[in-house]
C-alpha cells in the first residue's frame, strides 16, 4: 500500500499476511489451513474518522502512532485514506470542502467525529457526532448538505446528527447491502450503530468458505450464537431443515428478520438472547417469554456456528457447544481463539481452517474453523 501517513497513522502499521498467518498458524499449532486475501487498498466499507479543528477549519483526524512527546499531537491530519472504499474516499474530499465553507460554519460548530458506513451499491451513510444539543435548525442546515453532496457525486447519501440523548435523520438510518455468494444476490439492511463485516469482498469468502465445507443436512437443525444481521444466517439456512439464530442487540435483530423477508427465506427463528441465555433456554434452566412462538423441542440441533466478540467464548459457552456434532467458529482473535480451542479439542476433532486478512496493514486476522464430533 502506498499511503504517506503509514508509519505516523495509527489506523496501519507495516506487516505482511504471511506474517500475521505464520503467528496465527503457530500459536493455534496449525498446519493445513487456507488464505484468504483481500484487495491492498480501497476495501473498507465503514471507518471512524475525528475532527480536528485548527485555525476556523476542520481537518479529518487519526490518532497518531507513537506520539514522540507531551507537546506533539495525539492526532494527525488526514487527507484521505486508502484503505476506504472508492465512494468514501470520494466523499471525504467534497465533503471537508463544504464544511469550510462559511455556509456551514454553524454546522461544524463543536462537531467532534464522522462515523461512515457505505455498501457495495453506492449508498452511503454518514453520521455526525457532536459535543452540543442539536436543534430542528441542524436538520435544515443538514439537509442542504445531503442535498450539495448528492448533486456533487450522485451517490445515495443519508445523514446521522447524534449528540447526547438526540438522534436526528436525514433520509434513513440504515443501508441495504448487497452480497454474491455462489452465483446467488443476498440482500442485508445495515443500520447505523450496529455491527456489520467492514470488509466486503472477505465477508462473501467467509461465507462461501463455510458453505463449501458443509454437506447439507436437511434433517437436521443449526443454532446460531451472535448472529447479528443475519450475515451467515441468511446463507447458511439452505443447508438445514430449521434455523435457530440468537443475538442480544434489538436493533440487529429487526435488521436479521429484514434480511428473512426480502431473501424469502422462511426456516429461520431470529430471537434476542445472549450467548448465557441461550445456554439456560436450551438447558431447560429458563423460560423466555420471548420464545413463546418457538417450539424449542422440535429442533433437532446437528451443528453451531459461533461469530463471539474478541474476548472469544470462556469455558462454559465451550462446555455447552460440545454437545453439537459440527462446530463453526468464526474468530476476529487468535489468542481467544487458542484458549476455547483447547477445550473444544477435548471432544472434537479440526476438520478445516482459514485465515481471512479482514483487516489489511494491520495486526488483525480473522480465522475460521470447522470442528467435528469425535463421538
Amino acid at each position: 500500500m502506498t499511503c504517506k501517513y503509514l508509519g505516523v497513522c495509527g489506523g496501519c502499521t507495516e506487516i505482511s499476511l504471511e506474517s500475521k498467518t505464520a503467528q496465527a498458524s503457530l500459536l493455534l499449532n496449525l498446519s493445513n489451513f487456507e488464505v484468504f486475501s483481500s484487495q491492498n487498498s480501497g476495501f473498507r466499507a465503514r471507518a471512524e474518522i475525528g475532527i480536528y479543528h485548527l485555525e476556523n477549519k476542520i481537518h479529518f483526524a487519526m490518532r497518531r502512532l507513537n506520539p514522540t512527546s507531551k507537546k506533539e499531537s495525539r492526532f494527525v491530519l488526514i487527507e484521505n485514506c486508502p484503505n476506504l472504499l472508492p465512494n468514501i474516499q470520494q466523499i471525504l474530499f467534497i465533503l471537508k470542502d463544504l464544511l469550510n465553507t462559511t455556509e456551514f460554519y454553524n454546522f461544524t460548530i463543536r462537531l467532534f467525529s464522522l462515523e461512515i458506513l457505505s455498501s457495495q451499491t453506492n449508498a452511503i451513510l454518514l453520521t455526525l457526532i457532536y459535543h452540543r444539543n442539536l436543534t430542528e435548525s441542524w436538520k435544515k442546515e443538514a439537509e442542504n448538505l445531503c442535498q450539495k453532496l448528492q448533486l456533487a457525486l450522485n451517490l445515495e447519501i443519508h445523514l446521522i446528527g447524534r449528540s447526547k440523548g438526540v438522534k436526528w435523520v436525514v433520509g434513513k438510518d440504515y443501508l441495504t447491502e448487497s452480497l454474491r455468494i455462489l452465483d446467488k444476490t443476498y440482500l442485508y439492511r445495515y443500520f447505523e450503530g450496529a455491527f456489520t463485516q467492514p470488509n466486503p469482498l472477505i465477508n462473501a469468502q467467509m461465507i462461501t468458505w463455510i458453505l463449501r465445507h458443509l454437506e447439507d443436512s436437511k434433517t437436521q437443525d443449526l443454532l446460531e450464537m451472535y448472529c447479528g444481521c443475519g450475515n451467515f444466517t441468511i446463507p447458511l439456512a439452505q443447508k438445514f431443515r430449521k434455523v435457530l439464530a440468537t443475538e442480544i442487540s434489538k436493533t440487529s435483530i429487526q435488521a436479521a428478520q429484514f434480511a428473512t423477508q426480502i431473501n424469502q427465506i422462511s426456516n429461520i427463528h431470529f430471537v434476542r438472547l445472549s450467548g448465557e441465555e441461550c445456554m439456560e433456554a436450551l438447558n431447560n434452566v429458563r423460560k423466555f417469554h420471548r420464545l413463546r412462538e418457538i417450539p424449542l423441542d422440535s429442533f433437532r440441533f446437528s451443528a453451531v456456528l459461533i461469530d463471539p466478540p474478541r474476548a472469544g467464548l470462556g469455558a462454559e459457552i465451550c462446555h455447552f457447544l460440545q454437545r453439537f456434532q459440527t462446530i463453526i467458529y468464526i474468530s476476529c482473535n487468535p489468542v481467544s481463539l487458542k484458549k476455547d480451542l483447547e477445550i473444544l479439542a477435548q471432544t472434537h476433532t479440526i476438520l478445516h481452517t482459514a485465515f481471512f486478512d479482514q483487516f489489511p496493514h494491520t495486526h488483525h486476522l480473522e480465522s475460521g474453523v470447522i470442528l467435528k464430533s469425535k463421538f
